[in-house]
């Protein structure tokens, strides 16, 4: 696959999900400002990765675009909302996101936490609606899963409780990121494969989502250091700023390099198994490749 026949690729794909979002959105409307800033959230921009992988998955195992869509907004729903916790003073406490003033800079504390939990609803509500078979049940089910007490709102926690952590290693990192990234990365691979319904998906998809999730959440620590606000549509340098626990401070910059191209060698040797994935390999050569 070229680059001009990826970005087109990749452009189409991008298009066709943010026209069903608009639609889906366009019938949510509330007396007060929520749905204004659960919008302001959504569509702030941004690479929308998860919903692409989930939708190129699903293509590259046999799907219809229209089956995995659901899942692909509901999953993106739920990243959004993640962020703008994330975001908020008394978690990161950042200010711009995606090149823009976060949730809470532009529609207050209260609104913006209240945007989250109306978007991690508004996911559930539109898939819960579109589900057709016992499959359907099994991919939402996986998705709670992710995105909860055993998923990334663990991975939250155990986030902050790093921040005070006196045995920072290896161990430690690596189930923080596993739950706080890798679940929610893990899922645009796994919903598909539910989906299809085949056993012998699983664990190919759920390989290719751990080493994929992994790779990118190191490729976003070293973005924190490598790069500016401007190139990375958020506060730069601030992991470093505060002492964070990542993978630049166990590893440092050069072995993280290392680990991310072992990591993505890993996923194309997945992604290979399959029958149609030329796009997802290309994908994964080149979103987590960071260059200063």
């Amino acid at each position: 696959m070229t680059a001009s026949d990826f970005n087109a690729k990749y452009a189409e794909i991008t298009g066709d999900f943010l026209r069903y979002s608009e639609t889906v959105f366009a019938d949510l409307n509330t007396p007060n400002a929520l749905a204004e800033a659960m919008k302001y959230s959504f569509f702030a921009g941004g690479k929308r990765i998860r919903p692409i992988l989930t939708i190129a998955f699903g293509e590259a195992i046999g799907l219809e675009r229209a089956e995995v869509m659901p899942y692909a907004f509901g999953l993106e729903c739920i990243h959004t909302y993640s962020l703008i916790h994330d975001d908020l003073p008394s978690m990161d406490n950042d200010v711009l996101r995606r090149g823009k003033p976060t949730c809470h800079v532009k529609f207050g504390e209260a609104t913006a936490l209240l945007a989250g939990d109306g978007l991690l609803n508004f996911a559930f509500e539109h898939i819960l609606g579109k589900i057709k078979d016992k499959n359907g049940v099994e991919a939402l089910k996986y998705l709670a899963e992710c995105s909860g007490a055993r998923g990334m709102v663990s991975g939250q926690a155990s986030d902050k409780e790093n921040e005070n952590a006196t045995d920072k290693n290896e161990e430690r990192l690596f189930e923080t990121y596993e739950l706080k990234t890798g679940k929610l990365l893990t899922a645009p691979f796994v919903m598909p494969a539910l989906l299809k319904g085949e056993a012998s998906l699983l664990p190919i998809a759920e390989e290719i989502g751990k080493n994929f999730g992994r790779a990118f959440q190191f490729a976003d620590d070293l973005k924190d250091v490598l790069l500016s606000s401007d190139q990375t549509g958020k506060t730069s340098g601030k992991d470093e700023r505060e002492n964070k626990f990542t993978s630049v401070s166990v590893y440092g910059v050069e072995n993280v390099k290392k680990i991310i191209a072992e990591l993505t060698e890993k996923v194309i040797c997945g992604l290979k198994k399959l029958s149609s994935s030329e796009f997802l390999v290309y994908l994964a050569n080149t979103v987590n490749k960071v260059e200063k």
